[in-house]
């Protein structure tokens, strides 16, 4: 399997300084992301092709032309652009969608949620590991095995 971890704008300077430290509670940087995130593809035996920008359209454009099986997307900047949201409707994939920190205890949102299989936040750097096993799972078939009602097609 090969999967697509995507990070959007921000996520390069994250940590890079006092004032990110401190809003994100982290001194993780984007390198520190990169190796977690290749650690975890490497334990799960899957191919991984890590990806940041700040650009929403190379964002969107790296979307529409991911011939990965699934998708993890910490949209970070992006999380309220109505253009990605449209994107991922679009997609006949899974995409998960990941953040570092717990946005909804700060009282924040995000619209890309609402068109994404799966959101995992405030798990740290773990968000990751446990959005390419959602990604992973959401490509097994059995995954849909208690979805009601069934899909067209399928026998009870």
């Amino acid at each position: 399997r090969r999967l697509l971890v995507l990070n959007g704008k921000g996520l390069d300077t994250r940590g890079t300084d006092e004032e990110s430290r401190l809003a994100f509670r982290s001194k993780a940087v984007l390198a520190d992301y990169d190796s977690h995130i290749r650690r975890s593809a490497e334990a799960l035996g899957v191919e991984v092709e890590h990806v940041q920008t700040n650009d929403l359209d190379a964002c969107i454009e790296r979307l529409r032309v991911a011939t990965e099986d699934a998708i993890v997307i910490n949209p970070a900047g992006f999380m309220n652009d109505q253009e990605l949201v449209d994107c991922i409707a679009g997609l006949e994939k899974p995409v998960i969608e990941v953040h570092y920190g717990n946005f909804v205890a700060k009282g924040k949102t995000s619209k890309v949620t609402t068109v994404c299989r799966a959101l995992i936040c405030g798990a740290k750097l773990e968000s990751y590991t446990l959005g390419l096993r959602a990604a992973l799972a959401a490509l097994d078939p059995a995954d849909t095995e208690f979805d009601y009602p069934p899909a067209s097609g399928t026998v009870e």
